[in-house]
């Protein structure tokens, strides 16, 4: 009963079942080629949070990467476009280029000056442009220079200040050096058995892993190009990261994967299931720190309801709202309902009541049917008065009103953290909010 009067209190605080004191708080963003669209998770919880743009504007999306600017790149490919969002609003910013599907850019890396280099696919080449403004100030790697053919997701600066760029068609790694000019082969092509690499990623010694996937394998190099054998198996693996924490992450079909970046052990997968929120055809992986705690980001959830009063019954149509976000993010336009389905109160006295709700068929959320018994936890003077009179003698509606919670005696369990908030008018409009939390199945 205590932490029911706590969690009233302290207006039903969310809380995180699966929240880990080992992770640190952030969000994992996915490119999710075949969604046209980058999937944001809870990076602790491993729970999908929402797609990263709702307007259509990222078609194929490769390369994700925070700039000097803090601010979220994103590279649709499809479009040819370079996209910002806010990685902590999440919202749209601009286009920063705009370079035309013939050029099809798949990968970015920022300089050491915040200058941004662009792999095109098509192009076959790599192009420089001013971070700060966008405009072209050379192009680096011309077409097939040194070979290139189908640059890839793993172009990165290397720890000599070098640019690395897998070539997809050739089977081989390319090095850049803005010093000199000079493209040369740092991978020769099949060594090792690359085949197809497109993630590259530098441990901190100086040793490369390369995402061969065609191969099915992620390989491991020497500071020299050398072959030192497979770091670990995995198919189809695209797009890889580093995390600070001494894990690799891989994109590969509808999941991300994880390793242990020392051994190459298999430490399973970042969401369960695999595919959450549809995920397909995974290509990159990158984290936005949260600004909030994410640990009381939880699986509550909210249904909200009306109707009206019959006698001693509330027959009550339920909605869940979706599409927005807290604070200043908020806006009342992107708020979706949804019917949730029924929900039924039928009061037994001043002081219990009975639910039952039923969320099944097309037109619901499909949550399933059932019910339980329900005590008043809080009310007013005017349930004071209903016990007064006698709950056979009491008229109007107002002792219905206050917060009822699962009745624990009668039901033969616990459902603290759960309830209900009901509000009836003296004409018999009734107002129920429900919290409760996530199915199962979700």
């Amino acid at each position: 009963m205590l932490s029911r009067i706590l969690l009233l209190l302290t207006l039903f605080m969310t809380l995180s079942t699966v929240a880990s004191a080992q992770c640190t708080p952030s969000r994992a963003l996915v490119s999710g080629y075949f969604n046209n669209n980058v999937l944001v998770y809870d990076a602790c919880a491993g729970t999908l949070i929402g797609p990263l743009d709702t307007a259509n504007r990222i078609s194929g999306p490769q390369t994700i990467t925070l700039g000097p600017d803090r601010l979220l790149y994103v590279v649709s490919e499809n479009n040819g476009r370079i996209l910002r969002y806010d990685p902590s609003s999440l919202a749209f910013v601009d286009t920063f280029l705009d370079l035309g599907t013939s050029f099809r850019p798949i990968s970015i890396a920022f300089d050491a000056n915040d200058d941004l280099y662009v792999a095109g696919f098509d192009a076959d080449s790599v192009r420089l442009y001013d971070g700060e403004t966008g405009a072209l100030k050379a192009t680096p790697i011309a077409a097939r220079a040194g070979g290139l053919d189908g640059p890839e997701v793993g172009m990165t600066i290397g720890p000599d200040g070098r640019l690395y760029v897998p070539s997809y068609y050739t089977n081989s790694v390319l090095r850049y050096d803005p010093q000199t000019g000079a493209v040369t082969t740092f991978i020769a092509a099949n060594a090792g058995g690359l085949r197809r690499p497109r993630g590259l990623v530098f441990e901190s010694n100086g040793n490369v892993l390369v995402a061969s996937e065609a191969g099915n394998q992620v390989l491991r190099f020497s500071t020299t190009g050398a072959s030192l054998g497979e770091f670990a198996a995995v198919t189809g693996p695209a797009g890889m990261k580093r995390t600070t924490d001494g894990r690799l992450l891989v994109t590969s079909g509808s999941s991300v994967r994880v390793f242990n970046l020392t051994s190459g052990v298999s430490q399973g997968v970042l969401f369960q299931p695999e595919n959450s929120g549809g995920l397909s055809g995974a290509t990159n992986v990158e984290f936005s720190p949260a600004l909030v705690d994410v640990s009381q980001i939880g699986s509550q959830y909210w249904i909200v309801g009306s109707g009206q009063a019959n006698g001693r019954v509330l027959d009550l149509e339920m909605v869940s709202a979706t599409g927005t976000m807290f604070g200043d993010a908020f806006n009342a336009e992107d708020v979706n309902l949804k019917r949730w389905g029924r929900m039924r109160v039928t009061f037994t006295s001043c002081t219990t009541a009975e639910l039952t709700w039923d969320s099944t068929g097309d037109d619901s959320a499909r949550f399933g049917a059932g019910g339980y018994y329900l005590e008043l936890l809080t009310g007013s003077t005017l349930n004071v008065a209903c016990i007064q009179q006698g709950f056979d003698n009491v008229t109007g509606y107002d002792f219905m009103n206050g917060a009822w919670f699962g009745d624990e005696a009668r039901n033969q369990e616990d459902r603290d953290g759960e309830g209900l908030m009901i509000t009836v008018t003296p004409t018999g409009i009734a107002l129920l909010t429900m919290f409760t939390y996530r199915p199962p199945m979700y």
